[in-house]
């Protein structure tokens, strides 16, 4: 197991749960303890919002308009940096030492957690989890499995209350 000295490492992407995570790390991992607020971006992702859509098989496809992916990246990058400085507001209120830092998803946004928890030393990780169907989590994955699966550091896995319905 890693015994990182480094800050703890928070997951945060502006969700309840990233947002319940914060609280809840302050509470059990110390008052006054340095964390970082990572918020990883995905390039790309709006891109495929406003991506032509074909005429049907086999149809030609233009190709994306360089400048304009270049734009929706930068304005992607930018949410990420509001997300993370709302979480360092989120962090601080709670007594936590808390930075932000944005990082850019290369392979995967779960690779990027560990990556970053490794530059930094980090002496633990904090996720808050999200609720998923079976269905939609076998579909979509779970950036918190991963981390889960690929970590050798203490990880923190902050789930939401169920809901009765």
């Amino acid at each position: 197991m890693a015994t990182g000295k480094g800050p703890i490492l928070i997951a945060f992407d502006g969700s309840n749960a990233a947002i319940e995570a914060v609280g809840h790390a302050a509470g059990l991992l110390g008052d006054g303890r340095e964390a970082i607020i990572l918020t990883v971006w995905e390039p790309g992702l709006l891109t495929a919002a406003v991506a032509p859509i074909p005429g049907g098989l086999g149809a030609p496809v233009p190709p994306p308009d360089v400048e304009q992916v270049r734009d929706l990246d930068r304005s992607e990058e930018e949410h990420a940096d509001r997300i993370a400085a709302e979480g360092v507001a989120i962090a601080s209120k709670h007594g936590l030492k808390a930075t932000s830092k944005v990082a850019r998803d290369v392979a995967s946004v779960a690779s990027t957690i560990l990556e970053v928890a490794d530059q930094h030393d980090s002496a633990a990780i904090v996720i808050g989890s999200k609720r998923h169907s079976a269905i939609a989590s076998m579909l979509l994955g779970s950036t918190t499995e991963a981390v889960l699966h690929k970590t050798s550091r203490p990880l923190v896995v902050i789930r939401p209350p169920e809901t009765k319905g």
